[in-house]
């Protein structure tokens, strides 16, 4: 082909190239995600892969089949919130939750 639209001809663009780069593109576009809390501190991103995934629920389900029951678990935008009285069991439910949100 006589003009390539990929070459330019030799010319720069005269208007810049920008990137923004913020924390919402890290996470793939389209896939609901949710940021994990515990007692406020920041665990880290539950992202929905699946249909079916049941976001908030999954996180809840999960943390009563490692054995920690009665927990203050709130969902507000994207953002889900765990209550933890005792402060061994926050970090312990912190050591669980890195290992599931960083597989998931």
């Amino acid at each position: 082909m006589w003009w390539d639209p990929n070459n330019l001809n030799g010319f720069w663009p005269l208007w810049p190239i920008v990137s923004q780069d913020n924390d919402r593109n890290r996470v793939k576009e389209g896939n609901e995600f949710y940021q994990v809390y515990v007692n406020q501190d920041y665990v880290g991103d539950k992202e929905c892969v699946a249909q079916g995934d049941g976001g908030p629920s999954s996180v809840e389900d999960y943390l009563k089949s490692r054995g920690f029951g009665d927990l203050a678990i709130q969902t507000e935008g994207n953002q889900i919130r765990i209550q933890a009285d005792e402060a061994d069991q926050a970090e312990e439910i912190k050591r669980n939750l890195s290992v599931y949100l960083s597989i998931r």
